[in-house]
């Protein structure tokens, strides 16, 4: 496998986004991707909570199978870690997060928000999760799920999808997905940098090819 990374900053503010790429060895690769939420605060330790505490959850329970079970324990895992940190730091932080464990040709992906998996190849582009987003009214809109220490809904959503060869496991951030979405596909990492630029909000990309 090949995993490349990107995550660029706001031009206007601290960046809130944070990943991590765990290396399983014959069990495949864990990835966590994490956007800070706006409007609370401590978005960017909230995501680095979120990040961090999924992918340990992952690496050290997972054992070849019951993927849909390791994944939503590990997100109400790194839900109870954010009500700890919010209560010491007495704020109310919380932050949109995705995971993927690539198993060889197996890809399981959970998610809570609006961070986003596509899996790309030489011809299309699939998008595999929904965002959990909500209209508020004059165009804006509202996160419906997160991790922010508040206990999560019992339907929490499991993708489990089948990869060939050559196939691109994208996880990505509103802030770059918004900017480049159609160029995703057969994309240099080069180019989307490129294209990024210094962005209105956080940029963040992991991209596993299998």
């Amino acid at each position: 496998m090949k995993i490349d990374t990107i995550s660029v900053g706001s031009k206007n503010f601290i960046n809130e986004d944070r990943f991590v790429v765990k290396d399983m060895g014959p069990l495949g690769v864990a990835a966590v991707l994490a956007d800070g939420m706006g409007g609370l605060s401590l978005g960017d330790q909230a995501a680095e909570v979120a990040t961090n505490a999924l992918a340990d959850f992952i690496t050290n329970h997972y054992e070849g199978k019951c993927e849909q079970s390791v994944l939503h324990k590990g997100l109400e895992y790194a839900d109870r870690r954010i009500r700890d940190i919010s209560i010491a730091n007495r704020s109310k932080m919380g932050a949109a997060v995705v995971a993927v464990i690539v198993n060889g040709l197996n890809l399981y992906c959970t998610w809570q928000g609006n961070v986003r998996v596509y899996v790309a190849n030489q011809q299309n582009m699939a998008l595999i999760t929904e965002d959990h987003i909500a209209q508020t009214g004059y165009g804006r809109t509202a996160l419906t799920r997160c991790v922010k220490g508040a206990g999560l809904r019992e339907d929490i959503p499991f993708v489990a999808r089948d990869l060939v060869k050559g196939d691109m496991v994208v996880l990505c951030t509103d802030g770059l997905y918004n900017i480049i979405e159609p160029e995703l596909l057969n994309t240099t990492i080069d180019r989307i940098n490129s294209r990024i630029g210094m962005p209105e909000d956080d940029a963040s990309m992991i991209r596993i090819t299998v």
